[in-house]
């Protein structure tokens, strides 16, 4: 079950972050998607130590926490594309289906 969906532009600026939970939850994941940006910038910067190469977009899982698993997509432009679930396993079809 998708619970959150980000859109972070290239110098890592929200542009739109919704939320499909409580308001409770609601800063959890804002800080879930944050966590996330950090590993997003690792891979792109360190790509010898992942295993996505830069020609990649969809980036995989980047940070399973005990509730959530944060699934990331990466365009051309540096824009990121997150998105936040439950227990769920994201192939790479379904994310290049869920962004178009």
């Amino acid at each position: 079950m998708i619970v959150c969906v980000a859109v972070v532009g290239h110098q890592n600026n929200p542009l739109y972050l919704q939320s499909f939970t409580e308001a409770d939850d609601a800063l959890k994941l804002h800080h879930v998607v944050h966590c996330s940006l950090d590993v997003i910038d690792e891979r792109v910067n360190n790509p010898k130590k992942s295993a996505p190469t830069l020609n990649e977009t969809f980036l995989g899982l980047l940070y399973p926490t005990e509730n959530y698993k944060v699934y990331g997509y990466l365009t051309n432009t540096k824009v990121k594309f997150l998105m936040v679930t439950t227990d769920l396993d994201v192939k790479d079809a379904d994310a290049r289906n869920v962004s178009s």
